[in-house]
């Protein structure tokens, strides 16, 4: 081995000399190292201090270097391929981690850290596999019960999901990322009622929420009702998400004069979506790396009068931020259809199709607010032109969903099977198919229900691009109940393909309900399994009807409901009256 001179170039790459980078104490040895019983166990803590401040090239480099001394080392083969799997080599990653597990069969974190390497590669069942390992080597492995339940649930798996998450709350009940994937999993289950859901969110706040309110602070911001308004929105999802969609056109019609815009993006993710939104915006805090008091202290200390949740329970959320009260005024909005379960969260912006006066009100924590339309949208741009109805030259009609697998249950299977029993020349194409096991699950229950794969046309995810284009292949679109879509549905009425609904008995089952209103054709709109049936056959036998359909959708949404300016109107009143309610307290 070459010895290294403290002014040669460091190996790590960076452009700095070996003196000034990972050379501390003389760690890295050269051709003694292997006699140095010390070497190890400080270089080792070394990288492991440069790995946890992301200074990943230093922690590479001296990872290397402990396994050219031993290169059967599992902490270091381990650790290596975590750094690679952030570099996104999951090859290599892969490759070093099972040499760990072999060098150390004994070592849960490994397994744990494989099976996420797993996860994220859409490899469902090595990961449920991997956590369930770490398992048993480390049956209280809080973080290997949520991986495992995550995994499950990504695979369709909802009872066993909810197992594995409620075994992570017998060991850590103010696990918050786990409530919040809870509450989420139960949206996809048919058994799970309104009821049941609204107390998982009370729940949630009993154990997040209730014991940071002795230290809930009072506001100091003038209690004047007219003043410009400091308005925040926190979100992780000021990206290539659906969530911008729906805010990005509410920015772009804000009244400057009337409010002055905060951002708080929980994520550090940066691309073309980031840029837009954050050029809206009047103030832009990445909040990412800051804790929850830090974050509610510097909302504090920016004077926001009305806060705004664009998260509620799902990905990235800071809702334990919300639950400290750093706002006089806080909201729940677009991101999550449904409560908070917070009594710290005031109000929840909605519409009246989705939340029908006297139907969900006992659902909810916050006092309503029901805008005459509460979401705007912004197409793609460039998107591409609606085309004529495809049934009317091809012969055949195609039903589709292009939402995710995981909102597939049986009794949706059941009904979609149904719909094609009775229709021969149609077929039905299904989007988000890239999990070979999740796909197996999809095409046994059709089966099981008398459906072949012929009768099926399966699409991995697209890109957004080929996505929109897709469309020109579709006559009808089958939301699938209780968890029907938005985004997906929005995308498919811009691009002519009306969407077939099922009313459900709470807000987040019921955004088809919104959607098809707002475009003015209620009669896509079911209440029952029977009259889903009867709504798909019925537009069957009509295709030149359905071809107006399709060519009068895109002038349906450029009316009012669908207007940005007009729904931001709106909004900003709703937060002068909610700002002015305050003011009078």
């Amino acid at each position: 081995m070459k010895k290294i001179g403290r002014n040669d170039p460091c190996p790590c790459g960076s452009a700095k000399k070996f003196k000034h980078c990972c050379q501390q104490e003389n760690l890295v040895r050269t051709e003694n190292a292997r006699s140095d019983a010390a070497f190890i166990p400080r270089a080792l803590q070394q990288a492991i201090e440069h790995h946890q401040s992301g200074r990943l090239p230093q922690a590479q480099a001296i990872y290397q270097q402990i396994l050219r001394v031993d290169p059967h080392h599992p902490d270091a083969l381990h650790l290596l391929g975590l750094i690679y799997h952030q570099q996104g080599n999951s090859a290599s990653a892969y490759e070093l981690i099972q040499k760990a597990i072999k060098a150390r069969p004994s070592e849960a974190m490994y397994y744990f850290n494989l099976g996420n390497l797993n996860q994220d590669l859409g490899q469902l069942d090595e990961a449920i596999a991997c956590f369930q390992q770490a398992l048993l080597r480390q049956p209280g492995f809080v973080d290997a019960h949520h991986g495992l339940g995550t995994a499950f649930k990504a695979k369709g798996l909802f009872d066993e999901a909810i197992a594995s998450y409620r075994q992570v709350l017998l060991l850590k009940p103010d696990h918050a990322v786990v409530r919040d994937n809870l509450i989420f999993t139960m949206y996809y289950m048919r058994t799970c009622t309104p009821e049941d859901i609204f107390r998982e969110h009370r729940l949630y706040a009993e154990t997040i929420e209730a014991p940071l309110k002795p230290y809930w602070q009072p506001h100091r911001n003038s209690r004047d009702p007219e003043r410009r308004l400091k308005v925040g929105y926190v979100s992780g999802d000021f990206r290539n998400h659906a969530v911008s969609y729906f805010i990005e056109p509410i920015l772009a019609n804000h009244d400057n004069s009337r409010v002055e815009i905060y951002a708080y993006y929980n994520n550090t993710v940066h691309d073309q979506y980031t840029e837009r939104i954050a050029g809206r915006m009047d103030h832009w805090l990445v909040c990412a790396s800051l804790s929850d008091d830090q974050l509610a202290e510097r909302i504090r200390a920016d004077g926001i009068d009305i806060l705004v949740d664009l998260s509620g329970h799902s990905e990235l959320n800071r809702l334990p931020v919300f639950a400290r009260k750093p706002a006089p005024v806080q909201v729940i909005w677009i991101g999550y259809l449904d409560s908070s379960g917070l009594s710290a969260m005031d109000y929840r912006i909605t519409d009246a199709w989705m939340d029908p006066p006297g139907l969900t009100e006992r659902y909810h924590s916050e006092t309503l607010v029901r805008l005459p339309s509460c979401m705007a949208f912004q197409p793609e741009p460039n998107s591409p032109e609606v085309n004529a109805l495809p049934a009317l030259t091809s012969g055949e009609l195609v039903f589709a969903s292009l939402n995710r697998l995981a909102k597939i249950n049986h009794s949706v299977v059941k009904l979609w099977s149904r719909i094609l029993s009775a229709l021969p020349q149609a077929r039905l194409m299904l989007g988000d198919a890239t999990d070979g096991a999740m796909k197996k699950r999809l095409l046994d229950m059709f089966n099981q229900n008398g459906i072949g794969l012929e009768r099926l046309i399966l699409h991995p995810r697209l890109s957004i691009t080929a996505y929109q284009a897709l469309h020109h292949q579709i006559d009808i679109a089958l939301d699938p109940f209780p968890y029907p879509g938005t985004t997906t549905t929005v995308h498919s009425l811009w691009m002519g393909v009306p969407v077939i609904t099922m009313a459900g008995n709470n807000a987040s089952s019921r955004s088809g309900v919104s959607m098809m209103s707002r475009v003015g054709l209620p009669e896509f709109i079911c209440h029952s399994e029977d009259d889903y049936l009867q709504c798909a056959l019925r537009l069957a036998q009509d295709l030149p009807g359905m071809n107006r359909v399709r060519q009068s959708l895109r002038e349906r949404m450029s009316g009012p409901n669908w207007d940005p300016a007009n729904i931001t109107h709106h909004l900003e009143a709703s937060y002068r009256e909610m700002w002015r309610k305050w003011c009078a307290e």
